[in-house]
């Protein structure tokens, strides 16, 4: 099969922190299908590049030194600081469906996948409309999110996007009611298929030092502050260390220096992927504490916690969005209420002193995620839909 992958960010170079889960699908995709990906445009990068067997193919809609809407950030969370950027939106999907005609009639695509549908959505449409082929739209949760928020009333777009879709895939059985939701009446088939991983097998998970681990961007719908409050009632010999960086890592070091715990929690930023591979390994103990922002938005699906469960690292989360799907509590990790620092602190400090549930924690829940989100089962699950009639 000859497939393109349509999003609005992907890998720039090595060791790029860029929506590494879709690397791996398209690297593994590629060992059995030629895949093509395409995406926007990125300052100075190459409007052509090549990673392993996967084609990519960007384009350009701005002079280089203004393309910067992704990657780093969401289009949404770089137009509400940079609205004169507002205006290359027209020209960011005219380019997109121009690359898109090109591609799909050069290298005789057959399946289009979008990954955030909306809008993306459209970008492709006119492939399907020219060329009849077929769109597959992929849902992550945020998108649904902005949509409910900014564009209830016009549900019929929605609407519209499932219809001309082939095959319709949401990341978690969350964002699948999310769908649901808006659309009530309508009774579309929405397949629930997560990221999928890599799986590393690694010689030794027992070096595990006394580090809390978070990793994400810091924005308010990952709850970091009430992780970051959490620590003064935690175990003093236990650290925080913070990977990721957004628009509120200001503020969060500000809360961080008020709270008089600047000894104990620590930032990194964003860092390389080999790097990040060593804070999962050695980190006792993940917390994801999302919340719902104040748009209502939370975590679609929450892949970190994945991350750290496979390298035997115990993952706490709250209980909101995708992240239930992920974490079984008291099986593959504890779950905590949402916007409750004394909740973390307390499930926190549960597993430092029972070292037994701790290891079950550990065994189990590798063992459950192993098997559940596999990026081999992923793969054939996709392409076993990909030719259900």
């Amino acid at each position: 099969m000859k497939i393109l992958h349509i999003t609005t960010s992907f890998i720039r170079k090595k060791n790029d922190v860029i929506t590494p889960w879709l690397l791996e699908l398209l690297v593994e995709q590629s060992k059995y299908d030629e895949v093509f990906v395409l995406t926007s445009g990125y300052k100075n990068i190459s409007k052509k590049q090549k990673y392993k067997n996967i084609k990519i193919f960007r384009f350009n809609y701005a002079p280089k030194k203004m393309m910067m809407m992704t990657h780093d950030h969401t289009i949404q969370d770089f137009l509400k600081t940079n609205k004169i950027y507002l205006l290359l939106l027209p020209s960011f999907f005219i380019a997109g469906i121009v690359e898109c005609i090109k591609l799909v009639k050069k290298y005789k695509i057959e399946y289009i996948f979008i990954h955030w549908p909306f809008p993306l959505f459209f970008i492709a449409f006119p492939s399907k409309l020219f060329f009849r082929k077929k769109l597959i739209s992929i849902f992550y949760g945020a998108e649904i999110k902005l949509f409910k928020n900014r564009f209830i009333t016009f549900s019929f777009i929605l609407d519209f996007i499932l219809k001309n879709s082939f095959k319709i895939f949401a990341i978690s059985t969350f964002t699948r009611k999310e769908i649901e939701d808006i659309l009530k009446k309508k009774n579309y088939q929405i397949n629930v298929l997560p990221y999928g991983v890599k799986i590393q097998n690694y010689e030794n998970f027992e070096n595990k030092e006394n580090i809390i681990l978070f990793v994400g961007r810091l924005v308010e719908r990952k709850g970091v502050d009430y992780l970051i409050k959490s620590i003064k009632y935690i175990d003093i010999d236990y650290k925080l260390f913070i990977i990721g960086d957004g628009y509120m890592r200001k503020d969060l070091e500000r809360l961080v220096k008020n709270e008089g715990l600047s000894e104990r929690i620590k930032f990194f930023g964003f860092i390389d992927s080999d790097e990040l591979k060593n804070f999962y390994r050695k980190s006792k103990i993940f917390v994801l504490p999302a919340i719902h922002d104040k748009r209502g938005d939370t975590e679609g699906l929450g892949m970190v916690l994945v991350e750290a469960i496979l390298n035997k690292t115990v993952a706490i989360g709250t209980s909101v969005g995708g992240i239930t799907d992920i974490i079984v509590d008291g099986k593959t990790g504890l779950l905590v209420k949402e916007k409750n620092e004394k909740d973390i602190a307390e499930k926190v400090n549960f597993l430092i002193k029972n070292e037994i549930v701790y290891k079950r924690l550990q065994e189990e829940g590798y063992r459950i995620i192993k098997e559940k989100f596999s990026i081999d089962s992923i793969v054939n699950r996709y392409r076993e839909i990909l030719n259900e009639n």
